[in-house]
C-alpha cells in the first residue's frame, strides 16, 4: 500500500506546473486592436483610432498617431478600425493598415523622424493583415483567402496568389521573411515563397476546423484551429511533430527560438500554459482578463502576449 501512495504522490509531482505571476503589464484606456514591436519599440494601436509609439522597456510614451475619423452607416463619426500595424526593419517607419470609407483599406506610412503621416493607397480589396518583409515591401492577406506583395516605392501591387478556397483567418512569416504560412477556415496551412508568391506546400492532419492562431520558427509551424486542437508541424518532412488538445479555443500559439517550448491559450480563464516538445507541461501563466488576440516568444525565457485588455510580458525562467 505504501508503495502505491509513493508512486502516486511521484505521479504528481512530475505533473507539477509552475504558476507565473506577470513580469509586466499594461494597460490603456482603450481596448487594444494590434501591437507591433522590436527592440527599441512597443507600438500599440488602440480602439479608438489612436497608435501609441512607446519606449519597449519602460512604456513611457514616445510619440501618437491619430488616424482620420471616418462615417459609419448612420453618418456619424467613428474611430477608424485598425487591422495591421507593423515597424519597419530600420525603425524608420511604421505601416498601418486601416478601414476607410465605406468600408475601403486605407494604407498609411508614419515617419518616426519627421512625425509625418502619409496615406500611400486606397482599395476596396478586403485586406485583413500586413507585414514588412523588408523596408520597401509589405505581404498582405485578403479576406479571399489571397496574398499579394505591395511595392512601397512604386505603390503597386507585385502579384496575387490564390492560396486556398475558404475564408482567410491568420498567417506568420518564419525569422529570414522568405515564407509565409497562411491559415484559413478549413484547418489546413499553406506554405508560401514570400518573394514570387508560389504556393510551395500544403499541410495538413491534426487540425479540422478554422485556424484562429499560428507561428513559424524555423522549420516548425504551430497551429491552433476552432476546434480545440492544436498541432506542431515540420515543414521540411510534413508532418505532425505533436498533437494535444487545449481546454478552450486556443486563440493565441508560438514556438520558442530554441524549439524546445511552446505556449497556447489553454482554457476560459485566459491562462496560458507552456509546454515542453514531450507535451509536458511547465508554466501557468495567469493574469490576462481577456481572451488572448496574439502571442510571441521574445527570447526563449521571454514571451509577450496581448489581449483587448491589456499587454502582458512573461518571464518563463530566470535569464
Amino acid at each position: 500500500m505504501k508503495k502505491i501512495i509513493l508512486i502516486l504522490i511521484s505521479i504528481v509531482f512530475s505533473f507539477a506546473i509552475t504558476i507565473l505571476k506577470p513580469y509586466k503589464f499594461y494597460r490603456y484606456d482603450y481596448y487594444i486592436s494590434k501591437i507591433a514591436f522590436n527592440k527599441k519599440l512597443l507600438v500599440v494601436g488602440l480602439e479608438n483610432g489612436t497608435i501609441l509609439i512607446n519606449n519597449f522597456k519602460t512604456n513611457k510614451n514616445l510619440d501618437k498617431i491619430i488616424l482620420p475619423k471616418i462615417h459609419d452607416f448612420m453618418g456619424d463619426l467613428i474611430a477608424m478600425p485598425i487591422y495591421s500595424i507593423d515597424i519597419s526593419p530600420d525603425g524608420n517607419n511604421i505601416f498601418i493598415l486601416a478601414q476607410g470609407e465605406d468600408a475601403k483599406r486605407e494604407m498609411y506610412i508614419y515617419n518616426l523622424k519627421n512625425k509625418k503621416l502619409t496615406h500611400i493607397y486606397e482599395t476596396k480589396d478586403t485586406l485583413m493583415k500586413a507585414r514588412y518583409i523588408n523596408n520597401n515591401h509589405i505581404f498582405i492577406a485578403l479576406l479571399s483567402d489571397e496574398v499579394e506583395l505591395f511595392n512601397l516605392k512604386q505603390k503597386k501591387f507585385l502579384y496575387r496568389t490564390q492560396v486556398g478556397n475558404y475564408v482567410f483567418s491568420t498567417y506568420a512569416i518564419n525569422e529570414n521573411k522568405t515564407k509565409a504560412v497562411i491559415g484559413d477556415e478549413s484547418g489546413s496551412i499553406k506554405i508560401v515563397d514570400i518573394k514570387t508568391g508560389k504556393k510551395l506546400a500544403k499541410i495538413e492532419g491534426f487540425n479540422k476546423d478554422k485556424t484562429i492562431s499560428l507561428d513559424f520558427v524555423k522549420n516548425y509551424i504551430i497551429n491552433g484551429s476552432s476546434d480545440k486542437r492544436v498541432a506542431i508541424y515540420d515543414v521540411i518532412n510534413k508532418n505532425e511533430v505533436l498533437t494535444l488538445t487545449a481546454n478552450f479555443l486556443p486563440y493565441a500559439s508560438a514556438i520558442s527560438p530554441d524549439l524546445k517550448t511552446f505556449a497556447i491559450q489553454f482554457d476560459e480563464k485566459n491562462n496560458i500554459k507552456v509546454f515542453d516538445m514531450n507535451k509536458k507541461p511547465l508554466f501557468l501563466l495567469k493574469g490576462h482578463q481577456m481572451p488572448l488576440i496574439d502571442m510571441k516568444y521574445i527570447n526563449k525565457n521571454t514571451i509577450i502576449s496581448y489581449s483587448p485588455s491589456e499587454i502582458i510580458i512573461w518571464k518563463i525562467k530566470g535569464e
